[in-house]
């Protein structure tokens, strides 16, 4: 990593915008808080959900089209950094990061509470009775779908265009880079590449902010089991601190010696759970939900990735449910494609596609055909009645009792918590990382922001978190992430078609494989530091 001395330049611009606008909203919150969550969900939920929902579905399928092209396609022969580059990380601590990084957070929050809420409330329009057969089959095939090969396939599309960009082209690493295949070089550093990172920040920081959020509701419940406190303003307000040392500690050390070292540990945990969770689980029945599931989401795939419900009785369920999952993940979109840059050095596209997007995919998949397994054989088969427990005490609660369901559930409870811990520390920490350096002139994947930078930016995360959370609860935080990510739907299409259009003009060798950027011959084979010591190969 290269460290900008004092007399760097940064880009007070991103900063400020970002920053301003959570202010106002903060203020129109405390001032009138119902009023204007009223009018912020009559114009995201309402308005640009049920009239340009149907977009933001299409867009999302487009995009696992574009990953599944790449991953087929000679173009996913092209190595990023150049044909002499090499890899800086093993593939597992590349998939650490990435899941740490990307669903992580959301899989530990949803893994049990999805399964269970939507067997019991199914989607209106197809009439399917609470708990039966045909809803239990919709409800997993939901799930599939939204913590499967969709959700990330925006951030990755985004991360394929930066990466070649950043590293092939050695264009500024900055968000804007992804419009220079339409608007050409300059665009990075004039006023409209400033505005497109500037609504990036406010969208990733609004997105990050509410996912903080969602944690800070599951771990004041874990501290309730454990010590009888019960949550309050002052529990959120410690948690979040706690949070904020934990990621600012970790963005301070770097990208390898924090996030990385984090995600391995955190992954080695995610797989014990897994696998000590299924195994004392119900292992037949989740075989078979499994089996039946897959066979209902890729034969389905088509018509539940279009699914909007335009019926009398359709109730707006895909536009509260599939829709708002999918501009929360667009929200996430052009931040998460540049952090990714920064690990795939060395690699090849096919490589990228396959390690950030199929392996993730895959991952949520298993993750919650267990514990949708368990909840709903707990629910409809012994006798549990995990559902009401869901209705009175939300899904943060439910969550952490499905683990009273096998042996050791104090110790299974903890190393969820840690898991939660660890997945919200490395997700704010590299989103820290990657706002920081968003906001200085002149930087690369290589460049290390200031502390007082990242410090900056984590105090934002948090406070945004914390007041959102407080003033709107999960309802609030939903509403923001949606009205947050919407606009980066249009932008990301736009930015994926250019760059479509300007890779069919590349020249390519008569094996048809594509010919490298002039300015990718000339690259640094790698940063010459070791992958860490003891982490996962």
């Amino acid at each position: 990593m290269t460290k900008q001395n004092e007399t760097s330049q940064f880009r007070f611009s991103v900063m400020a915008i970002t920053g301003i606008l959570f202010i106002v909203m903060l203020i129109f919150i405390v001032t009138n808080a119902e009023d204007f969550y009223y009018v912020l969900n009559n114009l995201v939920m309402v308005n640009m959900m049920d009239k340009l929902g149907w977009f933001v579905n299409l867009v999302m399928l487009f995009f696992v089209a574009v990953c599944i092209v790449v991953l087929f396609h000679p173009i996913g022969k092209i190595r990023l950094g150049g044909p002499n580059a090499k890899p800086e990380f093993t593939y597992m601590q590349w998939f650490a990061i990435s899941l740490c990084t990307g669903i992580g957070a959301g899989v530990v929050f949803w893994g049990a509470a999805e399964p269970l809420l939507f067997s019991m409330e199914p989607a209106p329009s197809f009439g399917y009775a609470a708990g039966s057969n045909e809803a239990i089959l919709w409800s997993m095939r939901t799930c599939f779908l939204h913590w499967g090969f969709t959700p990330y396939a925006s951030c990755v599309v985004m991360g394929i265009i930066l990466s070649y960009f950043c590293l092939n082209k050695k264009a500024p690493f900055k968000c804007s880079s992804a419009l220079i295949p339409i608007f050409g070089e300059k665009v990075a550093e004039s006023k409209w590449g400033a505005a497109f990172d500037s609504l990036s920040a406010f969208a990733l920081t609004g997105a990050v902010a509410g996912g903080l959020g969602y944690g800070m509701l599951q771990l004041s419940q874990g501290l309730r089991i454990y010590t009888g406190i019960e949550p309050s303003t002052m529990v959120y307000a410690t948690l979040i601190t706690f949070m904020f040392l934990c990621y600012n500690a970790s963005a301070l050390s770097g990208l390898k010696r924090g996030i990385s070292w984090l995600s391995d540990r955190n992954t080695q945990l995610f797989f014990i759970l897994l696998i000590f969770m299924f195994l004392t689980g119900p292992i037949s029945y989740t075989l078979n939900l499994m089996t039946e599931t897959l066979g209902e989401y890729f034969g389905n795939f088509i018509q539940a990735s279009t699914y909007t419900a335009p019926y009398v009785n359709g109730g707006n369920w895909p536009q509260n449910w599939d829709m708002y999952w999918w501009v929360d993940w667009l929200a996430y979109a052009p931040l998460l494609g540049l952090f990714m840059v920064r690990v795939a050095h060395g690699r090849t596209l096919r490589e990228f596609v396959l390690v950030e997007w199929v392996f993730p995919a895959l991952f949520g998949i298993v993750w919650f055909t267990v514990f949708g397994g368990i909840v709903l054989h707990s629910q409809f088969f012994d006798s549990i009645n995990f559902y009401e427990m869901y209705k009175t005490h939300g899904a943060e609660v439910l969550t952490l009792s499905v683990f009273d369901t096998a042996p050791f559930a104090s110790i299974s409870k903890g190393v969820m918590l840690i898991i939660i811990t660890v997945s919200l520390v490395t997700q704010c920490d590299s989103m820290v990382v990657t706002l920081s350096s968003l906001c200085m002139k002149n930087s690369t994947d290589r460049t290390e922001a200031p502390i007082w930078l990242k410090l900056f930016w984590g105090i934002v995360i948090a406070v945004i978190a914390l007041g959102f959370t407080l003033l709107g609860g999960i309802d609030g935080v939903k509403t923001i992430k949606s009205f947050c990510g919407f606009p980066m739907a249009f932008l990301c299409l736009f930015m994926t078609l250019g760059f479509i259009r300007y890779m069919s003009k590349r020249p390519r060798n008569a094996m048809g494989e594509y010919e490298y950027e002039p300015d990718a011959l000339d690259n640094m084979p790698n940063s010459g530091e070791p992958t860490i010591p003891g982490s996962l190969t």
